[in-house]
């Protein structure tokens, strides 16, 4: 997780935050796997989630292109890698903010205190 993405999070409530923590590292590719399916059948773009990329890399390695890109590809496998894990933990801190909206404040108060004191008052 880099830094910019820490930021992100200590901005959102702990709800948010939580579930942040919970469902990233599972979410999150690794650089090893990277580098395997780099060496395995040349498909490292599919694993990072770019296929048209990878079938691009594919179709210019028949004219031998390709390979000078696939090889340059073992150099900036690190940066594929945090480029697509910081993409991945967009995704997912924009999916925790429309999971667990943060509460309203109408006049100072939030709209879930004001909940809150309507039922209490039904009860009464």
């Amino acid at each position: 997780m880099d830094a910019q993405t820490r930021l992100e999070i200590q901005n959102l409530t702990e709800q948010q935050q939580q579930y942040v923590i919970q469902t990233l590292p599972a979410k999150e590719k690794s650089l090893s796997s990277a580098y395997i399916f780099w060496v395995l059948f040349g498909a490292h773009y599919f694993y990072l989630h770019k296929p048209f990329k990878n079938i691009f890399l594919w179709l210019l390695c028949c004219i031998y292109i390709g390979v000078i890109w696939w090889v340059f590809d073992l150099f900036r496998m690190k940066s594929l890698v945090a480029d697509c894990n910081r993409e991945i933990a967009k995704q997912v801190i924009h999916d925790a903010i429309l999971l667990y909206p943060k509460p309203q404040k109408v006049h100072g108060e939030t709209i879930d205190a004001e909940f809150e004191e309507s039922k209490k008052e039904e009860k009464a």
